[in-house]
């Protein structure tokens, strides 16, 4: 039987599959394509919204919640033969693997494609509700000498996104506000053990300090109701800032996450102070050198 050549990759084939080698047909026709790349998903809980309503992960966690999202969102000819989810920044990146046939004529085959689809974050009903209820703890972000940098801020913003991500089946609160402030950030949550988890995560994140202090607000069922603050204090020293130690003049040698290490300017002598000690009134930023 003589061989015809495909007009698009030049092979000689037996046939041609309206006008192409099979090869090519499967190149131009895939097996799963995306009709709508964007998913709205709750920020909190992980839930996603599809046709009309929120949906959260079940017993088979990411996996099974991208299934259905993949049939709602793609248009596909085969069957599902695996799928691997991968989450990165702004997006989720699927791998799935299909067995079928773009055309009757060819015979089915297994192709492994991937697709990216795009989050868009929301809250769904749930957490916004929970969201509403009155804030009862207040995580206090602030830095010294400087004021936190936008790399600092965004740093700390993802940190928070990660965590409430890996909490979300947790359900140990929720983060009612974010106040953005000259001198750093505050945060309000409706649950004093997730103000303090962020804390201690933010805080072995950046050289710093956490001071917690409750102020009572009221009795519940004869118990004291109160209201815990969180303040992170972030050293922003960096090497070559002068500083006034119990009025001997150092110099930042470098900071590390316990300690800051000042030389003294006159004797040459190194020592090394802790973190929390270089917010006191005994250390004065005098600038950089």
């Amino acid at each position: 039987m003589a061989k015809v050549p495909c007009p698009y990759c030049g092979r000689l084939v037996d046939r041609l599959v309206e006008g192409m080698c099979e090869d090519c047909y499967f190149e131009r026709h895939p097996l799963v394509t995306l009709r709508e790349a964007r998913v709205l998903r709750c920020k909190y809980c992980g839930a996603v919204f599809l046709r009309g309503r929120w949906l959260r992960p079940g017993k088979g966690g990411e996996k099974e919640l991208m299934a259905k999202v993949l049939a709602e969102k793609a248009s596909l000819s085969g069957v599902v033969e695996d799928l691997a989810v991968r989450e990165g920044d702004g997006g989720v990146e699927l791998e799935v693997t299909v067995r079928g046939s773009p055309h009757p004529s060819i015979q089915p085959r297994v192709y492994t494609y991937k697709l990216k689809l795009e989050l868009i974050y929301d809250l769904c009903i749930s957490c916004r509700e929970m969201l509403s209820r009155r804030e009862v703890a207040l995580l206090q972000i602030r830095a010294a000498p400087g004021e936190l940098t936008d790399d600092m801020r965004k740093k700390i913003l993802s940190i928070i996104e990660q965590e409430l991500f890996k909490l979300k089946d947790k359900k140990i609160g929720f983060i009612s506000n974010i106040k953005y402030i000259r001198t750093g950030l505050d945060i309000y949550t409706t649950s004093t053990n997730l103000a303090r988890h962020l804390a201690y995560v933010i805080h072995r994140s950046f050289p710093s300090h956490v001071v917690e202090t409750a102020k009572a607000v009221g009795v519940k069922d004869g118990r004291r109701i109160y209201h815990m603050t969180y303040l992170i204090r972030i050293a922003t020293y960096k090497p070559g800032d002068a500083v006034k130690l119990r009025g001997r003049d150092m110099v930042v040698v470098d900071v590390d996450s316990k300690y800051v290490h000042l030389q003294n300017r006159e004797t040459k002598e190194v020592e090394r102070i802790p973190i929390e000690d270089i917010f006191t009134k005994e250390v004065v930023y005098l600038g950089h050198l």
